[in-house]
């Protein structure tokens, strides 16, 4: 009976912790979190861009934002490194950010729900990065790439998104 109910209570933290990110990205972009709003606004004008764009390269920008988009996040998951000094409360516990260093975390909630306006010009650094990695790996893969491809991409990007605001918003609260 344990073994059945371990299961169940692993099943059912497979399908709440995704629900949760998204559930904090969400309360990032609805509570007025001036970060989150730049990030949307930016993004947005770089997609309503992609309607001049012809036909006929449209697909692998489209992809390449979203690869763009879709590998910060990424980096900004997985750089995140505890500091060795983080036992002071006026100090940041870790750090974030490939390959630029980006954000200092600051200790418990200590934040106040926004990065420093300092480290958004080293996100936005970042984001044209791996926007350039992401043109590359569109042009290499040109071939093989349709409209499909495309939206599913951009619906990963999405989603990616949400969760690396509701990160953000976890991180700095």
């Amino acid at each position: 009976m344990e073994i059945i109910t371990s299961i169940i209570i692993f099943l059912a933290m497979l399908i709440l912790i995704p629900l949760m990110g998204l559930f904090m990205g969400l309360i990032a972009l609805t509570t007025l979190n001036s970060f989150a709003w730049l990030y949307v606004a930016v993004l947005g004008s770089l997609f309503a861009i992609q309607i001049k764009i012809p036909k006929n390269i449209r697909n692998i920008t489209i992809i390449a934002l979203s690869l763009g988009i879709i590998m910060i996040w990424i980096s900004l998951f997985t750089s995140y490194q505890r500091l060795p000094d983080a036992n002071s409360l006026s100090k940041p516990i870790a750090t974030g950010g490939f390959p630029i260093t980006v954000f200092e975390y600051p200790p418990g909630a200590l934040g106040n729900n926004n990065p420093p306006i300092d480290s958004w010009g080293l996100f936005y650094l970042n984001l044209v990065f791996w926007i350039i990695v992401g043109t590359g790996i569109a042009i290499l893969l040109r071939k093989h790439l349709n409209k499909r491809i495309s939206y599913i991409f951009l619906t990963m990007s999405i989603i990616i998104s949400i969760y690396g605001l509701g990160y953000i918003l976890i991180k700095f609260d």
